[in-house]
């Protein structure tokens, strides 16, 4: 019980320090005027598919967006090419049938936020050993208890950009799209954010295996997205090399990657979506107790 007690403890103290950080606010301000401008422009393009379809047919083009949408979206033409572009039918048809703007949000919250996570989480530990003032800290805690309870405030930090970028593209889409904002789209989006909250779980324990590593926050920083987009360049490469004998050895790199299982994230199937969930905390837990083991025997 003491062991928790402390963890909960330093978890908030660690949410409460972050959102008081100058760097967290720029991000954050930044990311929810990101996702408000992404559903605008969504917004405004479809609008013009929209007339430009109205010209060829010869009817009139409605004033607000949103009026042959559905109809679009259900056109054999359409699905035939989300079908080509995400590569896989299963999770097309599934994806077809999610409103288009949590799909936007949905896109914007996976390609971002892990962005955001890698920005802000790696300097957390390094930063306070560098300056001494992990010692304080450790003190009433021990190491293990210290390290878990910042990777669970961390994990708490990650709600707010979330929601308040899912609040920014609802806000937009509702003045915009009325006819795509109803509560569908609410849950739609709330089911993405608690996705890619998960899927970003597996960056913050990358971040903070890097952070109890390095001696600076700003090595830290640098080595994590150095390490980040390695993950990255590994799981699409590994798509272009697999092939027969040796090479089958790359269809196993995307199963070690985040990326590796986002596309059945993407997914609506609880069994396609709850592994991928599975994977990506295990994978997250690995990197997390690789930088532990060293941390375990540094000198603070």
């Amino acid at each position: 019980m003491k062991s928790l007690r402390n963890i909960y403890r330093i978890a908030l103290y660690e949410l409460s320090d972050a959102l008081r950080s100058r760097r967290f606010a720029v991000v954050l301000i930044l990311y929810i005027i990101g996702a408000g401008a992404s559903c605008f422009g969504f917004i405004s393009a479809l609008h013009k598919v929209e007339i430009e379809l109205a010209s060829t047919l010869g009817l009139s083009a409605s004033a607000s967006p949103g009026a042959v949408t559905e109809a679009l979206w259900n056109s054999v033409t359409f699905q035939r090419m989300v079908r080509q572009l995400i590569g896989d039918n299963e999770v097309a048809k599934e994806v077809l049938t999610i409103p288009p703007v949590a799909l936007i949000y949905g896109w914007l919250a996976f390609t971002f936020t892990p962005i955001l996570v890698m920005l802000s989480c790696p300097s957390r530990i390094a930063e306070e050993v560098s300056s001494g003032a992990a010692r304080f800290s450790l003190v009433r805690a021990s190491r293990t208890e210290w390290c878990i309870g910042k990777y669970v405030g961390q994990g708490m930090e990650i709600i707010v950009p979330l929601m308040l970028s899912a609040i920014s593209a609802w806000t937009v889409a509702r003045f915009r799209l009325q006819s795509m904002a109803g509560a569908d789209v609410v849950w739609a989006m709330i089911i993405y954010g608690f996705k890619v909250w998960v899927y970003c779980l597996a960056f913050i324990g990358l971040g903070l295996g890097v952070s109890q590593v390095c001696r600076s926050a700003n090595q830290a920083t640098a080595f994590a997205l150095i390490a980040w987009a390695s993950l990255g360049i590994l799981s699409g490469l590994s798509g272009l090399l697999e092939g027969d004998g040796w090479r089958r050895v790359w269809s196993v790199v995307p199963m070690l990657t985040p990326a590796g299982h986002q596309l059945d994230l993407w997914r609506t199937d609880i069994t396609h979506v709850l592994p991928a969930m599975l994977y990506v905390v295990t994978i997250g837990m690995v990197f997390f107790c690789l930088g532990h083991i060293f941390f375990l025997r540094r000198d603070v």
